[in-house]
């Protein structure tokens, strides 16, 4: 009897340092206001980097998948108790200075797009440069050659070819104009290549004109 008494005593001693341990750590909230408030915080999060449907225009739907991590991490949030919300606070956000440090902004974030936009000018360029070699022709064909783009530069720019012709009305030159096609998504640099090969840009609202800066 005193040896079961005994082993009453240890799992009552057990039970209570559990209960113990989850009270120092646990937060008071059940589990469903716990993801109910997790999933709240992660559509504002989405609401606001969303706007104007700018976070679906720069990804694909498959990437709302990121979204995951943010929810995770409210869940641990809101189902510990304050000390350690502050804890988490105090490790995340340096870890996310870190991490974005560099990766983030507007800049890093633009460069594929302006790069294809840079890349689909130097190809109609070279394009517009093979047929006129290809027919034999002093000028420049009407309009753009058929060619196939990369899907990033037709969804970040739009093309626009403006031929330049001479008094007798041959097509003696010509620009092509890379315009964003969603400035309110903070595309601002607009490209224009000339027949010459130099490519200006600008990052006014407008299309690049051949007075804008160049590239060497």
């Amino acid at each position: 009897m005193c040896w079961v008494r005994s082993r009453i005593k240890i799992w009552d001693m057990e039970a209570t340092g559990e209960r113990q341990s989850n009270i120092l750590v646990r937060s008071e909230m059940g589990w469903t206001k716990v993801a109910a408030w997790a999933a709240l915080g992660t559509s504002l999060l989405f609401a606001v980097l969303n706007w104007h449907v700018c976070w679906l225009f720069r990804n694909e739907p498959q990437n709302l998948v990121v979204f995951f991590y943010p929810l995770a991490w409210l869940v641990l949030f809101f189902a510990v108790r304050t000390r350690w919300r502050l804890v988490f606070l105090l490790v995340t956000i340096p870890a996310l200075l870190l991490v974005a440090n560099g990766r983030w902004g507007i800049s890093e974030m633009n460069s594929g797009a302006e790069s294809a936009a840079f890349q689909a000018l130097h190809q109609m360029q070279s394009s517009l440069s093979a047929s006129r070699a290809e027919h034999h022709q002093q000028e420049y064909p009407d309009a753009l050659p058929s060619m196939n783009l990369s899907p990033y530069a037709q969804k970040y720019y739009r093309f626009e070819y403006i031929p330049r012709r001479s008094e007798n009305g041959e097509i003696v030159g010509y620009i092509i104009q890379a315009t964003p096609a969603r400035r309110d998504c903070e595309f601002h640099r607009s490209f224009t290549i000339a027949d010459d090969g130099r490519v200006f840009w600008t990052l006014e609202p407008r299309a690049a004109t051949l007075s804008d800066m160049h590239y060497e």
